[in-house]
């Protein structure tokens, strides 16, 4: 899907329905998931393991959980 200007002047609530983070967002997203991993002593190999805790993580992203307490317990809830 191309993005128009009007696309890009959406507010960032609307910006993050469609999955576009900027830099901000996604240090705090990957921090989360990687506080989730090192909790539970998930390697870096654990592909799958890592993909579930941050999909987890930026499901509570998008639905505006943003507090880094909030993404964690997100992740800690996708690894169980």
């Amino acid at each position: 899907m191309r993005q128009t200007g009007k696309d890009m002047n959406m507010l960032p609530s609307k910006v993050a329905e469609y999955g576009v983070y900027d830099a901000g967002d996604i240090a705090e997203i990957s921090s989360a998931v990687e506080a989730v991993c090192d909790e539970l002593g998930i390697e870096r190999a654990d592909v799958v393991s890592r993909e579930r805790v941050a999909s987890h993580v930026i499901r509570s992203w998008a639905m505006g959980r943003r507090t880094p307490l909030g993404l964690v317990h997100a992740g800690l809830d996708g690894a169980a």
